[in-house]
């Protein structure tokens, strides 16, 4: 089904309360106002329309809005949101658009995904398969929400990188990680350093194994990784071992070398 475009003028809109992302940085506004001013909206915004409030709900699209009032355009492309969409699919929409464009804070993805589960009475790998992101990086995400909010404020300010963050959630007491996040704040502790830490701490013997993802490093040759979206069981294991086996095999009775091989592998 095509969808139409229409042209909508600006103060018929208004952002949507329930928009996930809550940080617009006025450096990024401004330069997207100068690209609209020189090449106009290349992508039309999506909206639904608010007869409680008589106008239209912006659904995706509210950092090309911010940005046409600056370049001072009057109208703006929409495609209205046809039917009566559900706040989950709203927000599905809403949570893949600023993933894919790296927009949401780490805690206002983590939130918003928090709350997506909540709504759609679903488990992380349900919601990753729906969304078209990883189950880990969904967990990661979510780990975050279990940080003390003074941790919590220092990855969304980015005074803490995300990746750091989670390192630090995965302390089961809560004065080790306000130590940590301490080191790192003042600059004697990196990620690596944290994560080591995070190691010494709580133990490797309490670090599971991931089903979905094997490694093997044997006695000589190159070591072997295996991973899959879901568990993996032996026979998946076996089949997956024995097709790359017998593909590296015809690779060799044709002359080819491991970077040849590995095109074929990627074609």
């Amino acid at each position: 089904m095509t969808e139409t475009v229409q042209r909508i003028a600006i103060d018929e809109l208004m952002p949507d309360p329930s928009q996930p992302r809550k940080t617009f940085i006025r450096e990024e506004i401004e330069w997207l106002a100068a690209s609209i001013a020189a090449r106009g909206i290349l992508l039309p915004l999506r909206v639904l329309r608010d007869e409680e409030r008589q106008c239209w709900r912006i659904i995706t699209g509210e950092s090309r809005w911010r940005a046409a009032r600056i370049a001072g355009l009057t109208h703006v492309p929409c495609i209205p949101v046809e039917g009566n969409p559900s706040e989950e699919d709203l927000l599905s929409d809403q949570v893949v658009e600023n993933a894919v464009r790296h927009a949401l804070r780490p805690l206002e993805l983590a939130r918003s995904l928090a709350k997506l589960e909540a709504l759609k009475g679903c488990n992380a790998k349900t919601l990753a398969e729906e969304l078209g992101l990883s189950g880990a990086a969904i967990s990661r995400a979510k780990a975050l929400l279990t940080l003390p909010l003074a941790i919590q404020a220092m990855v969304d300010d980015g005074r803490m990188p995300e990746s750091v963050g989670y390192e630090i959630s995965r302390l089961p007491d809560e004065h080790a990680q306000h130590e940590l996040a301490g080191s790192v704040a003042a600059g004697r502790l990196n990620r690596d350093q944290v994560a080591e830490a995070v190691r010494d701490r709580i133990g490797k013997k309490n670090v599971r194994p991931k089903a979905s993802r094997l490694s093997w490093k044997p006695q000589s040759g190159p070591s072997i990784t295996v991973s899959a979206q879901d568990a993996l069981s032996l026979d998946d294991l076996i089949e997956s071992l024995s097709q790359l086996q017998r593909h590296a095999k015809r690779a060799l009775e044709k002359g080819m070398d491991v970077v040849g091989f590995a095109r074929t592998l990627r074609a």
